[in-house]
């Protein structure tokens, strides 16, 4: 049984997908299951995949069916109890994996590990991403409120650079194949709710700003993030621990936002006004939700 397995969703990343292959190897993680998940790509990745010589790679195809159900298929098919997970085209510094296995030893309660990650912009250069609410560098441990630091800087848990126990993800009901967009929040979020999440700012995986055919820049974002329903229905059946309630309120705030704003800019006023009434969160006593009443207020004067 191999000490951990890598799952790549794969759709139309041929110019990447052996860049991500090469940065997992040499990873100097010897025990490992490299599963490709070929979402019906209409490129040469999955035919370089297949030509990769290197036994540990192995691909499956299936029918297209979006990046959750790839991933889910890999972790159906996974071999080790622990899986990490990588997007073919972005990618792992060197002691990533090292840093997520001796997380899932040293924290066994965890129900994610994470490390930190690097934006890489397109002309090269490298952006930290502005993480709050824990330590900074060099600390690692576990997060004292995963919503609290999601809520208050970018996501401590970034799919790439993500690891979980193959019965975490399957007791968490996966990833939700047919959403397009925050699908990886969701899971995440789902999991924190139930399990602490550990983290390190050492290892850090590259999320390549310059890749063409990012999924996330192509998907307009004019729904509610899925999380928001998530947490919805678990505040109203009285799920949540209530040292939790504040912070997953405030997070979920940050997520209606992002999305209503997305609205305004694109001149869809009645849109956003009406996300934000149906979220359930318009009378929230929240900064974000200040600043979408306060932008649709002023639309609505012709502002």
């Amino acid at each position: 049984m191999p000490e951990v397995t890598v799952v790549i969703p794969l759709f139309n990343k041929g110019p990447y997908i052996l860049r991500a292959l090469s940065s997992i190897l040499d990873q100097g993680v010897p025990d490992i299951e490299v599963i490709v998940v070929d979402d019906s790509s209409l490129d040469d990745g999955p035919d370089s995949v297949a030509a990769f010589p290197d036994l540990r790679v192995r691909l499956i195809r299936q029918p297209h069916g979006g990046v959750s159900s790839a991933r889910n298929t890999g972790i159906r098919f996974a071999a080790s109890p622990f899986i990490a997970f990588l997007d073919a085209d972005d990618e792992w510094q060197p002691g990533h994996l090292e840093t997520l296995l001796r997380l899932h030893k040293t924290f066994p309660d965890a129900g994610i590990c994470a490390t930190s990650y690097w934006f890489i912009l397109p002309d090269g250069n490298r952006r930290m991403p502005a993480f709050s609410g824990f330590p900074g560098s060099p600390w690692e441990g576990v997060l004292p409120d995963y919503f609290r630091a999601a809520a208050l800087g970018k996501p401590p848990v970034f799919s790439s650079a993500a690891g979980a126990s193959k019965e975490v993800l399957l007791e968490a009901g996966l990833f939700a194949e047919g959403v397009h967009l925050g699908e990886d929040l969701d899971l995440w979020g789902r999991i924190a709710l139930e399990y602490p999440v550990a983290f390190s700012h050492s290892g850090p995986a590259c999320y390549r700003k310059d890749a063409d055919n990012r999924l996330c820049m192509r998907i307009p974002r004019e729904r509610e993030l899925p999380f928001v329903a998530t947490a919805r229905a678990r505040l109203s059946e009285g799920a949540v621990p209530e040292y939790l309630v504040p912070s997953l309120r405030a997070y979920c705030c940050k997520l209606i936002y992002l999305s209503c704003r997305h609205l305004l800019r694109t001149g869809r006023t009645e849109d956003a006004a009406l996300l934000l009434h149906s979220s359930g969160f318009e009378h929230e006593e929240n900064g974000h939700i200040r600043r979408i009443h306060t932008v649709i207020a002023g639309k609505g004067r012709g502002e």
